[in-house]
């Protein structure tokens, strides 16, 4: 049983939620020395890379376990929840920041998902966790949006309002998705 629990793919995606406290310690150095974005840009591209390895590597090994079904959608909204909370603090984080409306859209839209998935598992007695298309499609677009803000003034401010709008609006979609499956599992 343990060596189904703890397979490669979810090692790797618990590997990401142990990256957030590093994330954050060199988010916030980033006021004390530049030199930080550059490693917080490096965590970030770490931690999207292995979202899609874990996938990959767990279709190709056979190692889809129910824990890894929870895990993964889990770690990745720590992670895209936490940065970019903080990447909107002008108290923490320098120009170019998150509006505050990127925040509230992600954050908005995952604390209405994990309500509604409590509300079905209460229900019904299970939940369906699989990921959809708008899903996967949001979760990238987040990614490269808090991406592009560590990158900072090296993209112009049309192309990163461009970026936030396309993650906020794939966001969105993928709520309405994930509540419309919601609903008719109830």
């Amino acid at each position: 049983m343990r060596h189904q629990i703890f397979t490669l793919p979810n090692k790797i995606s618990m590997s990401r939620i142990c990256c957030i406290p590093l994330l954050v310690f060199c988010i916030l150095q980033v006021q004390h020395n530049n030199h930080y974005r550059y490693a917080c840009l490096f965590i970030m591209l770490l931690i999207g890379l292995s979202d899609v390895m874990d996938g990959y590597l767990a279709r190709k090994r056979n190692e889809i376990t129910e824990l890894g079904k929870y895990i993964d959608p889990v770690a990745d909204k720590l992670v895209l929840m936490t940065a970019c909370v903080i990447l909107s603090s002008d108290r923490i984080w320098p120009e170019p920041r998150f509006p505050l409306w990127i925040p509230t859209v992600i954050v908005g839209r995952d604390l209405l998902l994990m309500f509604g998935a409590v509300t079905v598992l209460i229900i019904t007695g299970r939940i369906e966790c699989q990921p959809i298309m708008p899903g996967k499609l949001a979760t990238f677009f987040q990614t490269i949006a808090i991406i592009s803000v560590l990158i900072g003034n090296h993209i112009p401010l049309p192309m990163l309002l461009t970026i936030w709008w396309t993650a906020a609006t794939f966001t969105a979609v993928s709520g309405i998705f994930y509540l419309y499956r919601g609903v008719r599992q109830l």
